[in-house]
């Protein structure tokens, strides 16, 4: 039996829950020593269709994998879940065990996201995205920017998706999912060409939960589906970390709620980073004269060509002031090719 075959029947077919404890049981080699002919009345016509389906869009589509239970790449995280998924699609052009190898962290929230959701999700996510991988669902609101921001970061992000990796949804998201896809990984336990269905947002949270060391809810409505991802993610023993907000607007309750019942409030990115263990230090950097000056006139995203109108130098000459100070730590460079500022620099210049 194929992989493919597999997944068709597992799609098609209402399967045993004895049967899929011992699918659970096998290994790769168990897989394809199996005799489909063993499965009687399972293996007809439709199932061995969309098999065939399967196979024939992994020769026309690249960069899509099938991830089995059995198969290296498979996140551990997954196993702690009682429905975890047997097996996963995964977009990427990146190496698969790669991606999965870091520490991950969840950040979810509204789709309704106000300015200063905008404000605490970019800022939270660039000091995170240091030290782990971002996950998040590519909705629109709070995901799209934390996978935004770990990606301008040039960080790794990972998009759990309500629908199969090859759909893009909303639709407006597709230079972010191409980014990802580039970058970072798109995964689905949906074919891949399957369309969104609500329920399936639902099911996608649970993943996204139990992906992340810990999950962070940086501003929810009291009907948000993160609160539904905050609660996975409590059940399955995590830690769940909430943004406090303004206690008159909607765009708040939710955040509220979840720290008004045990959630651990978060108002600057140590207080994660320190609850995990990772010592907050500034670096003391020592900068030239033109250094600096070309460091206090970066605004959040700085372009060669504006700082070399503004400095009234030449690209070629900023250029090479921008590569030392990144060599230095002092700033780096976004995927838009934008200079930013790093967070914990304290700068020092030459007398």
């Amino acid at each position: 039996m194929r992989k493919s075959d597999l997944v068709a029947l597992l799609k098609l077919r209402k399967v045993s829950n004895e049967l899929k404890e011992e699918i659970k049981s096998w290994s790769l080699e168990d897989l394809e020593k199996v005799d489909k002919k063993d499965f009687a009345g399972l293996f007809e016509k439709d199932v061995e269709e969309l098999s065939a389906k399967i196979e024939d869009y992994f020769q026309r589509n690249e960069y899509i994998y099938l991830i089995t239970i059995w198969d290296e790449e498979y996140p551990a995280e997954f196993k702690d879940l009682w429905d975890f998924p047997i097996f996963f699609f995964a977009k990427t052009k990146r190496e698969l065990s790669e991606l999965f190898a870091y520490e991950k962290f969840s950040i979810v929230g509204t789709r309704k996201i106000t300015n200063y959701g905008i404000k605490v999700t970019k800022e939270l996510t660039r000091a995170l995205c240091e030290r782990f991988t971002i996950v998040s669902g590519m909705a629109d609101g709070v995901d799209s920017f934390a996978h935004r921001e770990a990606l301008e970061n040039r960080r790794n992000t990972i998009a759990v998706l309500g629908c199969g990796v090859d759909v893009v949804y909303p639709a407006s998201n597709r230079n972010l999912y191409n980014k990802i896809i580039e970058n970072g990984c798109a995964l689905s336990e949906y074919l891949p060409w399957e369309k969104p269905q609500k329920y399936r947002f639902v099911e996608r949270n649970r993943l996204v939960a139990s992906l992340g060391v810990g999950t962070l809810v940086t501003e929810a409505g009291e009907k948000s589906g993160a609160l539904i991802t905050a609660k996975f993610a409590l059940d399955l023993g995590k830690d769940v970390f909430a943004v406090p907000g303004d206690v008159t607007k909607e765009s708040s309750k939710g955040c509220n709620y979840l720290i008004k019942n045990g959630a651990i409030p978060v108002t600057c990115p140590e207080d994660i980073l320190s609850y995990y263990g990772f010592e907050i230090h500034k670096k003391l950097v020592n900068l030239s004269e033109e250094e600096y000056n070309i460091f206090k006139h970066l605004s959040e995203y700085s372009s060669i060509e504006e700082l070399s109108k503004i400095l009234e130098k030449t690209p070629s000459e900023v250029m090479v002031a921008l590569t030392v100070l990144e060599l230095k730590g002092v700033v780096y460079r976004n995927i838009d090719g934008r200079y930013i500022r790093g967070d914990y620099v304290e700068i020092s210049r030459d007398s």
